[in-house]
């Protein structure tokens, strides 16, 4: 189970990592510079609503991020995300790859797959 969860995370990691390589320079396209402060929202896929809430719970007592759940789909179909921001922080490359990292590994903490984020520029 413990290497399941390994090539789960290397492989997350490395699908978001290269997306940073990509985004990156979009961002300085629109000015953002390591000065700069943003605001990151992300979200998450979770698998039900216990991992979305165990998961906003890990990330309120960690963080000092705003995270809501929220369901949607049908209810033999329903799927779970956990959303949120955080607070105005720089950023750089190496940041972003660092919080990316820490995000993917806190999501599968509580069987969540981090799915991305994004900023307003």
């Amino acid at each position: 189970m413990e290497d399941s969860r390994n090539e789960r995370y290397r492989k997350l990691v490395a699908k978001q990592l290269a997306m940073n390589e990509q985004t990156w320079p979009a961002l300085q396209g629109h000015g953002i510079t390591p000065d700069s402060e943003v605001r990151l929202d992300f979200a998450f896929r979770a698998p039900n609503e216990t991992a979305a809430q165990g998961l906003k719970e890990l990330l309120q007592d960690q963080t000092d991020y705003s995270v809501t759940v929220q369901s949607g789909g049908s209810p033999s179909s329903r799927e779970w995300t956990v959303a949120g921001s955080t607070q105005l922080t720089k950023v750089s490359p190496e940041i972003l790859d660092q919080w990316v990292d820490w995000m993917v590994a806190a999501g599968l903490e509580r069987d969540c797959e981090f799915d991305g984020w994004g900023t307003q520029v």
